[in-house]
């Protein structure tokens, strides 16, 4: 036995992918339907540009639809989409750096889902999208010409993963979602579009009993039940928001809804080495890269053991050297950014620091508070609520178990970090929720700040440094309207934009604003 053993490590060794081929083959003829890829250059699956916007993170196993259920489902629903698709989410076309054209748009992707034990893989070779990384923090703005251009590590900010989300859930209750119906809508798209044979009676079979599951996941898992659910019970979180430790706690960790409405706007992932952060999220609550990884993607649908540990390692480490995208619009005078730094210098620097550009480090001035966490900042506290120190043990606990980040990962600080404004034009709207839409606003005492503003805008507000933010639709997309307040004028939990009380003298302001645009 021990001798088999030792030959078995050595085979495995010499080959550790010996055991990685699909182990349920469902043998569908559908699947060789699937558009291929259209490749724009040699593709390199070891690029790290490449694996933040094209690598499967393991989100496919519980969240993934499968594609020819993703494919037919704007025909079922073409009235929600209003003719959108899903650019409508925010996940619309792709730039060509990689592929002329794809079988999803900007920030899916399309792959098996796969458990990953020690030396061995399970694989169901049904394709099915999902979100990677690239989704919430690959951002995109239109140029001065009205291009769209992307920026990887950005904040999404058009994308709406709550209404995604959203739309399948209630779309797999919807009377009109019927195996019938969905099996007539993909023969089509194979017959007329594809020029393939329609489903074999066989695969009409699988995908009635895929139906039938979907329908039925619907009434069994809490992230996917679209009445009644936890998230729900919020306000909506709009385009370029999430709560995703409430998902964690509640979908991964089973924790009863403590009503925390923790919502949170896209972070940036550039700048992520411990030089510059030694803590992670808006509240500083880790400063392992694992438990920020890994954590990420448990919130959105991965499992700890469908989670690919080293491409996402891989991933984590690019974003350590990641630097923010230089901004794009016409270069502020010389002379304002001068003047603007010494205004920083004044009211700013002893909580953000000094970032400089070039050499992609932070200078600490006299009684620094870089990092560290805020008190009295006054800002919305539901965050804070929603990550207690029970939670922070739970977590803990949840994620030794499963060799995932160290016992001591988690904590509940208690406040806000005053973290680094690197690239800070691209992050907005401002506060840790995203309530405040733009830095002019930020610098106004909080009483004057919008109570409602659009969410979704691709179009930068160059003067006011953040999106445009004042019109309800941008072409024939409907944009998202942000409330701080309901109709009685009550602060709605988790929207607020109180706090953050410092503010500098009105004749300084467009001199900060043009220094804020050189980090």
């Amino acid at each position: 036995p021990l001798g088999l053993l030792l030959g078995f490590g050595s085979i495995l060794a010499m080959n550790p992918r010996l055991f990685s081929q699909p182990i349920l083959d469902l043998r569908l003829p559908s699947e060789d339907a699937i558009p291929k890829e259209v490749p724009a250059q040699a593709i390199d699956t070891s690029d790290p540009v490449w694996r933040f916007r094209y690598a499967d993170t393991g989100t496919e196993l519980l969240s993934g639809i499968p594609y020819w259920v993703f494919r037919i489902m704007p025909r079922i629903f073409e009235q929600e989409l209003k003719g959108q698709g899903y650019a409508r989410f925010g996940f619309g076309e792709d730039s060509h750096d990689y592929y002329f054209s794809r079988p999803v748009g900007r920030g899916l992707v399309l792959g098996d889902a796969t458990l990953h034990l020690p030396g061995y893989e399970l694989t169901a070779s049904l394709k099915r999208v999902a979100i990677n990384c690239s989704g919430c923090h690959r951002g995109e703005y239109r140029d001065e010409a009205g291009r769209v251009q992307t920026v990887d590590g950005m904040p999404n900010h058009s994308a709406d993963v709550q209404g995604f989300k959203r739309f399948f859930t209630r779309g797999f209750k919807d009377p009109r979602f019927t195996p019938q119906r969905v099996i007539q809508e993909i023969n089509r798209a194979l017959i007329q579009e594809e020029r393939r044979p329609p489903l074999t009676r066989y695969e009409e079979l699988v995908y009635t009993l895929l139906v039938q599951g979907l329908q039925r996941s619907t009434e069994l898992s809490p992230s996917l039940a679209p009445d009644g659910a936890w998230r729900d019970r919020r306000a909506d979180s709009g385009p370029g928001r999430t709560d995703p430790f409430n998902a964690l706690k509640i979908e991964s960790l089973g924790m009863p809804d403590d009503h925390s409405a923790a919502q949170v706007d896209f972070p940036a992932v550039w700048n992520q080495r411990r030089e510059l952060r030694s803590s992670y999220h808006c509240d500083g609550n880790t400063s392992d890269p694992r438990a920020r990884d890994y954590s990420s993607l448990l919130g959105v649908g991965g499992t700890f053991l469908s989670i690919p540990r080293a491409q996402v390692a891989a991933i984590g480490e690019w974003l350590n050297s990641l630097r923010p995208a230089e901004y794009p619009f016409a270069r502020p005078d010389p002379d304002s950014v001068a003047r603007g730094l010494q205004s920083f210098r004044a009211h700013c620097a002893s909580c953000h620091g000094l970032y400089d550009r070039a050499a992609g480090r932070i200078t600490e001035v006299a009684d620094s508070r870089y990092m560290r966490g805020d008190p009295d900042v006054g800002t919305d506290p539901e965050r804070l609520k929603a990550f207690s120190s029970g939670v922070a043990a739970a977590l803990n606990d949840f994620g030794d178990r499963r060799a995932l980040w160290p016992r001591d990962a988690f904590r509940a600080p208690g406040a806000y970090l005053s973290g680094p404004l690197d690239g800070i034009w691209a992050r907005a709207p401002y506060l840790h929720n995203g309530s405040v839409p733009n830095l002019a606003a930020l610098l106004l005492p909080p009483d004057e700040r919008p109570k409602t503003f659009y969410r979704g805008s691709t179009r930068y507000d160059p003067a006011n440094l953040g999106w445009s933010s004042d019109q309800p639709t941008e072409g024939n997309r409907d944009l998202f309207l942000y409330r701080t307040v309901d109709e009685k004028g009550q602060p709605i939990p988790g929207n607020s934009n109180t706090g953050h009380p410092y503010t500098v003298p009105p004749a300084e302001r467009a001199d900060l604003i043009a220094y804020l645009k050189t980090l």
